[in-house]
């Protein structure tokens, strides 16, 4: 869901080399053997389109992940927080050349059904990330391919069904800019196929606030197709400044207002969830743009560590801090309680269908209490 994972080095891929489709497609792979319940019987998960769909309706979704590098992952803080989550969706798998699922994380179906147990809804998210970044040849061989395509279609629909999520979610990023109609094509026919079986269809897509077709980041993806293809929208509104930038707001509060404006006007409200950035950037002078990535925990304990107080930008709404170690000075952009709440109010202003944290585990965690505790409306809180 991120393109800046701290245990990857992000290489760079050139989009203006020829990319082919695959012309040669392999016979589908003879798929795992189902996982079975104590009962003897495929787990299956409950009718779940009604449940999460439709204006009336306000979720918090929470993004899982595995450890990274130093950076802990998700379990705890889904388990401590289960009770406030309607939906978590676990970054757990990716896909081949020839639209063959794979798994790439360390799935624990304890820990998914764990979390349906708690009426949460979980969701199997699907990524390109590979060799060190998001791939953008294999987002062209699979999506532009119509056979290739449909292979992928059909497995990730079989995924749903053969391990018991309640939907798919999509997150292939970097996508070239010529599939853009391709990309439209594949969220559609992966629509279809997830309703079938009332199944939810929830897709990542980069922030923007004006459309640019050739953006090599974000000009494959058409809000309007994408608006009409998906279940619901994860609007990415973070990393403002990232990887790849110098230093500033991960997401400051007047371009997420802007970036929100702009997608109500291509895809219904009621679809779109909001991004909630819950980590921390660390930009050095000597990687001016290269950050490193913190939790919120950590880049705490580094401003106590180097003797420094917090401060927060009234003008863009986000806390932030100057430190100097090693001759190299060093400046921290974060979200906390109080920034984060100034965006849940965006959020309640456009009457978006709800907010997604990225990720569980990287979280101030005042900001359970502070900010989400009365905003989703799907589960009974306890």
């Amino acid at each position: 869901m991120k393109r800046f994972l701290a245990f990857l080095v992000i290489g760079s891929i050139s989009l203006s080399m020829a990319l082919t489709g695959c012309n040669n497609v392999p016979q589908p792979t003879p798929q795992p053997p189902q996982q079975m319940t104590d009962t003897g019987k495929p787990p299956e998960a409950e009718a779940t389109r009604q449940d999460v769909l439709g204006s009336e309706k306000r979720v918090v979704m929470g993004f899982y992940t595995d450890a990274e590098g130093p950076v802990p992952g998700s379990k705890d803080s889904m388990v401590k927080h289960i009770n406030a989550l309607d939906e978590v969706s676990f970054f757990w798998y990716t896909f081949d050349g020839s639209g063959n699922v794979k798994k790439t994380g360390k799935v624990d179906m304890d820990t998914k059904n764990l979390a349906q147990k708690n009426k949460a809804k979980a969701y199997a998210l699907v990524h390109n990330m590979a060799g060190g970044g998001f791939d953008a040849n294999l987002a062209h061989r699979v999506i532009s391919n119509t056979t290739v395509r449909a292979n992928f279609v059909s497995n990730l629909a079989n995924l749903t069904t053969r391990e018991g999520w309640d939907g798919i979610a999509i997150d292939i990023e970097k996508t070239p800019p010529a599939d853009r109609n391709n990309y439209s094509a594949f969220l559609d026919e992966l629509h279809k196929a997830l309703k079938a079986k009332d199944k939810v269809l929830n897709v990542s897509i980069p922030a923007k606030y004006i459309d640019y077709p050739s953006d090599l980041w974000s000009g494959a993806y058409d809000y309007t197709a994408i608006g009409k293809a998906a279940d619901q929208v994860v609007l990415m509104t973070y990393d403002e400044h990232g990887l790849g930038t110098t230093q500033g707001p991960i997401a400051s509060h007047d371009w997420v207002n802007k970036v929100i404006t702009y997608a109500v006007g291509k895809i219904p409200k009621e679809k779109i969830v909001m991004g909630l950035p819950v980590y921390s950037f660390d930009w050095g002078s000597n990687k001016p743009t290269v950050p490193a990535y913190l939790s919120f925990a950590q880049s705490i304990d580094q401003a106590k560590k180097h003797g420094v107080d917090l401060q927060y930008n009234d003008h863009e709404q986000v806390p932030h801090y100057q430190y100097t170690a090693s001759g190299v000075r060093h400046e921290v952009y974060l979200e906390n309680s109080k920034s984060l709440g100034v965006k849940l109010d965006y959020a309640r202003k456009h009457k978006l269908h709800g907010v997604a944290i990225w990720r569980l585990g990287m979280e101030d965690p005042m900001m359970w209490d502070n900010v989400l505790k009365s905003y989703g409306t799907n589960k009974n809180k306890q």
